[in-house]
């Protein structure tokens, strides 16, 4: 919620402006007058000029609150905070519980993200106006920025209580029920803000977010496609969009978003990573496979694109190429020994005995009662000709396997070399 950013200048002198002339002298001239002619050069551009005056009239009058009041909203015109909180300062030395001038140094301090001295002017103002919109909103503002959404939503409740056609408090407690994923209040709030203001696509973005949280994909795809006709190169919306098309298994149109992301973000890694998932659904190994690589070739450090990749080597029986991302994998993970497991049972595929074995034993080493590692360590063995070694081996691994299934497939092991399983 943005904040309202309108202060004006409080003259409120019966002296007349218009008729102070700069060449007068500045003898001759009051302190309401010095403030009169302060305002015509703020008018007409001559800030230096206006600030002199504003300065003038406080010095001839110093225990008069309008001068101050003059110059802290020159100040906030010009954005110097920190000289308006002063000046404010000194209006309520002078006139305490002064609301308009806590309600405006309460802005200010807004500005300097001092937002627990703003809270507070804005307590001290509802404390004596309890229904002023423009405190309620800047408090219900602080509250969302400080995480306090419930409190955010009853000053927004008020705010939408006195005014039920105001869309903009409508958008503001759809957010903060938002942050509480109070995702049906949310849809509404967003839902009531655009009946009053049906262009707004801040609150389509939002209610779209919000629907996707509540899991009602038809609509959330909906009001992104309202977004994207207004704003088709909209990256968040985007990737939504082209997500909540993959789940719905519509993968072209998920391609489809993919791709003009990519020619948009060409050298985001992770945009491929998805198309060439949504390529993999519909079949295309292909176009899956350049997808993951160039994801590698952009991050080859982000190890999920490599088990991507070797999804579809291993479903393809390209033994040696899913070895290769295996090899990659551990470089990134040297310690996970299931990666070296998987690549040694590659190897025995591949005929690599060696090379098979070094793995095993690898894991062996870290982990001296691994089953599979046994298993597969004593094929190794027995393939390099030494059955008897093998044999043993495998009947260590049967009689750590603790999986029927397990069991039966080293005893079928057995069996293939030439040698009775122990009973």
């Amino acid at each position: 919620m943005g904040m309202n950013r309108f202060i004006g200048l409080a003259l409120v002198s019966v002296v007349t402006w218009m008729g102070v002339s700069r060449v007068t002298q500045a003898a001759e001239l009051s302190a309401e007058e010095y403030a009169a002619r302060a305002v015509q050069s703020v008018k007409e551009g001559n800030q230096t000029e206006a600030l002199a005056d504003f300065d003038k009239a406080v010095e001839l009058a110093p225990d008069k609150p309008i001068h101050y009041r003059n110059r802290a909203a020159f100040f906030a015109l010009t954005k110097q905070w920190e000289k308006a909180i002063a000046d404010y300062d000194n209006v309520l030395k002078l006139e305490k519980d002064d609301p308009a001038t806590e309600l405006n140094r309460g802005f200010a301090y807004v500005e300097l993200g001092k937002l627990d001295q703003a809270l507070a002017d804005f307590d001290a103002v509802l404390k004596i106006q309890p229904d002023n919109d423009r405190a309620l909103r800047y408090r219900a503002y602080i509250y969302t920025a400080q995480k306090q959404d419930a409190k955010a939503i009853e000053d927004l409740t008020k705010l939408i209580e006195k005014n039920p056609n105001d869309a903009q408090s409508y958008k503001a407690r759809g957010d903060a029920n938002a942050a509480q994923q109070h995702w049906g209040e949310a849809v509404a709030d967003y839902s009531k803000a655009l009946e009053l203001n049906p262009k707004d696509l801040d609150s389509v973005a939002a209610r779209a977010l919000a629907y996707l949280h509540a899991g009602d994909k038809d609509k959330e795809l909906a009001d992104l496609n309202a977004v994207l006709e207004a704003k088709p190169d909209n990256l968040e919306f985007l990737k939504m969009r082209a997500q909540v098309n993959y789940d719905k298994d519509q993968f072209d149109l998920a391609i489809a978003d993919y791709s003009k992301l990519i020619g948009l973000r060409s050298d985001d890694a992770s945009l491929y990573e998805a198309r060439g998932f949504a390529r993999l659904k519909k079949g295309d190994k292909s176009g899956a496979l350049e997808d993951f690589g160039k994801a590698i070739e952009l991050k080859p450090g982000e190890g999920a694109y490599y088990t991507a990749r070797l999804y579809i080597y291993l479903s393809e029986g390209d033994s040696e190429k899913a070895a290769g991302d295996y090899t990659h994998l551990i470089e990134l993970k040297p310690d996970d020994i299931d990666l070296y497991l998987r690549r040694a049972d590659l190897y025995l595929k591949l005929n690599k005995n060696d090379q098979a074995l070094a793995d095993y034993e690898k894991v062996l080493a870290k982990d001296s009662k691994n089953v599979a590692a046994l298993t597969g360590k004593g094929e190794v063995i027995a393939r390099k000709g030494d059955r008897r070694a093998g044999a043993a081996q495998l009947q260590q691994a049967l009689q750590m396997a603790s999986d029927p299934k397990e069991k039966e497939r080293i005893q079928a092991k057995l069996r293939e070399i030439g040698v009775g399983p122990l009973q």
